[in-house]
């Protein structure tokens, strides 16, 4: 797709198509996080060994976690203003310059961890052995390596979405795990270590790989860098500022999750496992796959109607955003509600991970999709403030969830024992109730900033919603028939699984029709 403004292409079909496109894309590099996490739960469990590794894990997957969440609400809208008010050589020199401090920072990142692996280890999971500590303190500076490559990543990626490149991009996160996965599959027929360390190594090698196949999509689209590292540039000082308050915003989603990890810390061993599988997994199902691909097909849009001044398409293009998010989040809480359970135990109960741990992760994975219609609408709501470069409002509604998720933590978990792991039940739960403060907020915001009015919308949420229902009853009813909790044959649960699923499709479509 060419560059043209967005007023000559703007329609609902492309955005559909482009969305639906890069979610296709996204699914499969989700199918790959998926065969990594299969492939380390089948070959370490849950236990002491893979505590470490994510206790290792946890900063640098966060950290990879705000690049993302910065490229996509500043670097995006920012590259994309820049081509149209400054050009294409302009733009890949402040790219060229971005690449330049990344590098830069990343190795002094790489010394401080170094230096201080263990302290933060303990720090960040108190209620772990010191053998354990010393074993994620071991592989701290081989996956803390990873985050100037992901950032990398992103950068190139943020340079194609404000072109219009959405597919291809989305399978960037799929060329990391299927190295990954590959590392942990055959590390022991290549004679590689055969403890956790190797799942660390994995992550490295992929995460080379993927920067090397982003940095090729990017040049094969025209890009060309210069390194540079001129940082009295005006232009690299203007998107320093910018990306301030999105950096503060996507900082206290992960400063969450470790408070959650401190807590968790001191359940029973293979408590951090399993909540690490099942917060990967949402994430994954619902903003990689389906969120993520809307909004990088919506965000381009929004940001070239701002800069024309044309609030009409600005507000038609929001709600559109968030029919899109209802349709694809209602039917999705359904499903993953009722099968999560019988999904993660034919997907995972293998090899060391036995079926307590495999039915925990479900049930997890089942409160987590509470969050997902609050996770999709919250996103779609805050599209305009992102085109608008307004990074005060989104650090604000970030704030917010992030506040009342604290607030809830306690309250839910500690009732339920630290001497219960299914205590993890209750961190779920303060995290998904937690979106719907951002959605609030993200509401009472987009009305006076654009004059969003948006009609019929009540009654479309309360077709789908009442579809969905109806969807998740036929699916539940289907399972206490079948017995699915007490199938152990594999095959057989994968299948009849999959069979529920498709029947509560069935009853969707012929309930919304």
């Amino acid at each position: 797709m060419s560059d043209a403004p967005a007023s000559n292409r703007h329609s609902e079909r492309a955005v559909v198509r482009q969305a639906g496109l890069t979610g296709v894309a996204a699914g499969i590099s989700v199918l790959f996080g998926l065969l990594l996490d299969v492939s380390i739960a089948a070959r370490f469990g849950a236990g002491r060994a893979t505590d470490s590794f994510f206790v290792a894990a946890r900063i640098p997957l966060l950290l990879t976690a705000i690049v993302m969440v910065v490229a996509n609400q500043a670097l995006v809208p920012a590259f994309r203003t820049s081509l149209t008010r400054r050009g294409e050589a302009a733009t890949q020199r402040l790219i060229s310059l971005i690449v330049g401090v990344i590098l830069l920072a990343g190795a002094a990142m790489l010394l401080l961890i170094w230096l201080l692996a263990y302290p933060l280890m303990r720090v960040t999971a108190p209620g772990i052995s010191s053998a354990e500590v010393a074993t994620a303190a071991s592989m701290a500076p081989v996956v803390f390596a990873i985050v100037p490559l992901v950032a990398v990543s992103e950068v190139m990626r943020a340079y194609l979405n404000s072109r219009y490149r959405f597919v291809v991009p989305a399978l960037m996160s799929g060329v990391l795990t299927a190295v990954a996965a590959s590392v942990v599959l055959l590390g022991p027929l290549l004679g590689l270590r055969h403890d956790i360390h190797i799942v660390a190594w994995a992550y490295l090698a992929g995460a080379v790989l993927q920067v090397a196949f982003m940095t090729l999509m990017a040049t094969w689209r025209g890009l060309r860098l210069r390194p540079s590292l001129h940082l009295g540039d005006p232009h690299l000082r203007s998107i320093g500022r910018l990306v301030v308050r999105p950096t503060t915003g996507a900082v206290l989603n992960p400063l969450a999750r470790l408070v959650e990890q401190i807590l968790v810390s001191f359940l029973p061993p293979g408590s951090i496992t399993i909540l690490n599988y099942a917060y990967r997994l949402i994430s994954a199902i619902g903003g990689t796959v389906f969120f993520r691909s809307v909004i990088v097909a919506l965000l381009p849009r929004v940001t070239d109607a701002h800069n024309r001044g044309d609030q009409d398409t600005v507000r038609r293009s929001t709600e559109l955003g968030v029919r899109i998010m209802l349709a694809i989040s209602l039917p999705l809480t359904a499903l993953l509600a009722v099968l999560a359970a019988p999904g993660a135990v034919a997907v995972f109960h293998r090899g060391s991970f036995n079926l307590s741990s495999a039915l925990l992760l479900g049930t997890v994975l089942s409160v987590y999709s509470v969050s997902l219609v609050g996770s999709a609408v919250q996103r779609a709501l805050l599209t305009p403030f992102m085109a608008r470069l307004d990074t005060s409002t989104v650090l604000r509604n970030t704030a917010y969830g992030v506040a009342a998720n604290m607030v809830m933590l306690p309250l839910l978990t500690l009732p339920l024992g630290l001497g219960n792991r299914a205590a993890i039940i209750g961190v779920a739960l303060a995290f998904s109730l937690s979106q719907y403060v951002q959605v609030a907020h993200a509401w009472y915001r987009l009305r006076p900033t654009i004059g969003w009015r948006p009609e019929g919308l009540a009654l479309f949420t309360a077709k789908l919603a009442a579809a969905s229902l109806l969807s998740g009853a036929a699916m539940f009813s289907a399972t206490m028939a079948l017995g699915l909790d007490r199938i152990t044959g594999r095959f057989t649960l994968i299948f009849l699984t999959l069979g529920v699923g498709l029947g509560g499709c069935a009853v969707l479509g012929a309930a919304l029709f």
